[in-house]
């Protein structure tokens, strides 16, 4: 075999080459680390109260590549008012909130789960129908609204997200894990993706030492077989 390497060429593919294989690893490596994070067992924490009435709002959510909207309400737990998702509703459009001061009124709710600080409002964010109970982020601070004064004085700027909640699709209504109880808060982007970006970068490292090498067989700078060149 016969190799005679274009110096220019080959320096602008190595350099290429070393990139594409670092952003694959770094991928790889969030993978595993997301991996992990989610394998781990959380600090749970307890919580006991009762809901505020007319406090249930509709938030939207984008869960695991899925458009949904997450029944929210505020528990009063005496020390604090602690906003809390009690169902996740996989639909585009926006479900009604139950509304007015009878509503949810006497009841009680404790859970397990952890204490989520806000991720806030993005570039992407709908605009908030404080009107109608439709917000497009989870903050407390923007949530306290619909809270009378002394109970909006007292709410924890964390947001509570219980072990399990009820999970509502094409009418059908079942209880399992809250997707956003989990130690790895980032639920846009899980951990699948990140692998499938690694192959991707790993891909594309694989086919530039293709077109690399096709390109110097093609200007008879690679030959395999003495004898080759015409």
């Amino acid at each position: 075999m016969t190799f005679r390497p274009l110096p220019v060429l080959t320096l602008f593919t190595l350099a290429s080459l070393v990139i594409l294989v670092w952003l694959g690893n770094w991928q790889y490596g969030r993978f595993t680390e997301k991996m992990a994070l989610d394998r781990a067992e959380p600090e749970w924490a307890l919580i006991d109260g009762s809901v505020v009435p007319g406090s249930e709002t509709m938030v939207y959510a984008y869960v695991d590549a899925n458009a949904a909207w997450r029944r929210v309400v505020a528990i009063d737990t005496g020390p604090d008012v602690v906003f809390t998702p009690t169902e996740i509703i996989y639909q585009v459009e926006p479900p009604s909130p139950c509304e007015g001061p009878d509503c949810n009124a006497g009841l009680r709710y404790a859970a397990r789960g952890l204490y989520q600080v806000p991720r806030g409002r993005n570039a992407f964010s709908g605009e908030d129908s404080p009107q109608t109970g439709i917000y497009y982020t989870l903050d407390p601070a923007v949530l306290a609204a619909v809270l009378p004064a002394d109970l909006a004085g007292r709410v924890d700027g964390r947001v509570f997200e219980p072990e399990t909640v009820q999970l509502t699709e094409n009418g059908r209504t079942m209880v399992g894990e809250n997707p956003f109880a989990r130690v790895r808060a980032d639920s846009e982007l899980p951990p699948q993706r990140h692998f499938g970006y690694a192959i991707t970068w790993w891909g594309l490292a694989m086919a530039l030492i293709g077109v690399y090498l096709a390109f110097h067989y093609q200007q008879g700078r690679l030959r395999f077989r003495k004898g080759s060149d015409a």
